[in-house]
């Protein structure tokens, strides 16, 4: 999971990363942060890598581009990211509803608030928005399954496709791949592939057309399976 911390106060952007350690109870594998010291720092950044963060804890007086203009443009670009802001004063926090703002942490901050905020916050990305991950070059990646459009094993390798048509490759199992997308939303078509059913565009007997006119096929394996899921998946919306 990504997560930007932006505070032009060096000493609290310091306090908040080791928060967020003690959120991930030091396990550096599940969480990546990224600091800036500005907002324009991080909006700079962002247009780089657009939606790369899933959790922006922001404080709102900063020089330059202040927090709440900064998360106007995050907002702007990316819809489902969790937005925390982090200020010495409460009356600014009305200001802070038009981007949908998650929380807020008052500074000075009491610690176990702060954690249970932080806590809340990946809970509600875990759960209601869901989310994978993976380890490559020993780099964390996280996606909300929204942004998965099929997934595929060949060898000892699996290709993640997003809906935006990049790929992903890393090693691991299907098995593993299909625990983490377990649900209605997924389905398994073949022995290899796994194609997120909200990507359908075209469901054929013995293929599927995928939104980004993707074509793939469904073994005889899965073929009973798949369209009774499929079945399911319509009568579910």
């Amino acid at each position: 999971m990504n997560i930007a911390i932006c505070d032009d106060d060096r000493l609290m952007s310091g306090q908040v990363e080791k928060l967020v350690d003690q959120v991930f109870h030091g396990e550096t594998n599940k969480y990546n942060t990224e600091v800036f010291f500005s907002g324009d720092a991080l909006l700079a950044f962002s247009t780089e890598q657009p939606n790369f963060f899933h959790i922006y804890l922001l404080d709102i007086e900063m020089a330059g581009t202040d927090g709440l203009e900064t998360a106007a443009q995050i907002r702007k670009a990316d819809s489902d990211a969790v937005i925390i802001f982090m200020t010495s004063h409460a009356e600014l926090m009305s200001e802070a509803f038009e981007v949908l703002a998650f929380q807020f942490i008052v500074k000075p901050f009491d610690q176990e608030k702060a954690l249970g905020i932080l806590s809340s916050a990946i809970r509600y990305l875990q759960k209601r928005k869901g989310v994978f991950q993976f380890v490559a070059q020993k780099k964390i990646y996280t996606f909300f399954l929204s942004q998965i459009s099929f997934i595929e094993s060949s060898g000892r390798k699996i290709f993640l496709h997003t809906t935006e048509g990049e790929t992903y490759e890393y090693y691991g199992t299907l098995k593993d791949a299909r625990e983490q997308v377990k649900g209605i939303f997924f389905a398994q078509i073949h022995n290899s592939i796994i194609i997120n059913l909200e990507q359908l565009r075209t469901v054929e007997s013995n293929f599927v057309y995928l939104k980004e006119d993707e074509k793939l096929p469904i073994s005889k394996k899965f073929h009973a399976t798949f369209h009774e899921q499929f079945q399911q998946f319509v009568l579910s919306r």
